[in-house]
């Protein structure tokens, strides 16, 4: 097992994609009340996306419900933080108990991942916070507003349901010095009219 672990470690490393088609990845499903806990799906159009996000430090994404991008995302994010250093990630939503819902699934894929396959680092939750002690890494969640970002250094910033903010271009805006000093913004949305489609289309002056 020692030397499987390591094997994939150094996969893992360098992919998070090997992860999901190793089926240590799993979700939570509300809606199906028989079997809730499942693997992240080995859905091509999630490998294109995974790509895309590792190779472009700003992404805006369109989703619908079922296309598990949220679930895929936070897991993109949680692999970006356990893989690295005094990274500080930030799930960002409308309202602060959004962003630790956002929180609590980095959590639950954390907690799910199987120990005989990956050597998960010490992590520690409290409410919107994941924190990392032997990496000094963290996730934290907070909510939309100029000012929340604008103290904070961040490695990465995932913008959830960003369509539907009171303040989606102040937000961003705020965010902007973290893709300026090499981190990376990921917003994803349902479809909505406003900042977030003109974000998509390449239409922000």
């Amino acid at each position: 097992p020692a030397a499987r672990i390591a094997s994939n470690m150094e996969k893992y490393h360098a992919n998070p994609w090997t992860m999901v088609e190793d089926k240590i990845i799993y979700t939570f499903d509300e809606v199906d009340m028989n079997h809730p806990v499942k693997l992240l799906p080995n859905y091509p159009w999630l490998e294109l996306v995974t790509e895309t996000w590792l190779q472009n430090r700003l992404l805006a994404l369109f989703k619908s419900r079922r296309m598990i991008v949220t679930w895929l995302m936070v897991f993109l994010h949680t692999w970006l933080t356990m893989f690295r250093e005094n990274a500080a990630v930030f799930f960002v939503s409308s309202k602060e108990d959004k962003s630790d819902e956002l929180v609590r699934r980095a959590k639950f894929i954390l907690d799910y991942m199987p120990d005989d396959m990956i050597l998960k680092p010490a992590y520690k939750y409290t409410f919107c916070k994941i924190t990392f002690p032997n990496l000094g890494s963290r996730i934290e969640g907070v909510p939309e507003g100029a000012d929340q970002l604008r103290q904070y250094g961040a490695t990465a910033i995932l913008d959830d349901e960003i369509g539907f903010w009171e303040r989606p271009r102040e937000t961003f805006m705020a965010s902007k010095p973290t893709i300026d000093g090499g981190g990376r913004v990921t917003c994803i949305s349902s479809p909505q009219e406003g900042f977030f489609k003109d974000l998509c289309f390449d239409l922000i002056r």
